[in-house]
């Protein structure tokens, strides 16, 4: 396999304003709603985010990654991972938004490592965006952020 990257992409069509959107993507209370179970954000470029889930399956360790992207209601990114990952690196995962009626258009994009020692993680990306993405949905459709 070749270096570069596999890109994981995602398109949802949500029901609130860019705003909100951005603020359940970047703030801790409000990704503990929807993400993880546990997480820590300086919402800010160059700000830290850990993310922790508690669940049978999920590692001990945290996630930690730093915010690459910040620009508020337009798009986000962050780039880190925990020793469970090859090399420590889980990828960039990057968020973009826009406008559309009274809602957004959030596309996601994960950039994982295209190697073989990545390929288990690609798969379980592959089955935990989509749920996970789901429940951002239900979130913002349910809640008042």
């Amino acid at each position: 396999m070749t270096s570069g990257s596999t890109v994981l992409e995602y398109r949802h069509d949500l029901a609130a304003p860019p705003a909100r959107v951005f603020a359940a993507l970047t703030e801790a209370n409000h990704l503990e709603r929807w993400l993880c179970d546990k997480a820590e954000s300086d919402a800010r470029p160059g700000g830290r985010i850990v993310l922790r889930w508690t669940g049978a399956e999920a590692s001990p360790e945290p996630f930690e990654a730093r915010w690459l992207v910040f620009e508020p209601g337009i798009s986000c990114a962050w780039e880190g991972g925990h020793s469970g990952y090859p090399d420590g690196y889980a990828g960039r995962v990057g968020f973009e938004l826009a406008p559309q009626g009274d809602g957004t258009v959030l596309v996601t994009r994960h950039r994982i490592p295209a190697r073989p020692d990545y390929q288990p993680v690609i798969e379980r990306y592959k089955d935990a965006w989509p749920r996970a993405l789901g429940r951002l949905e239900s979130y913002l459709t349910t809640t008042r952020a």
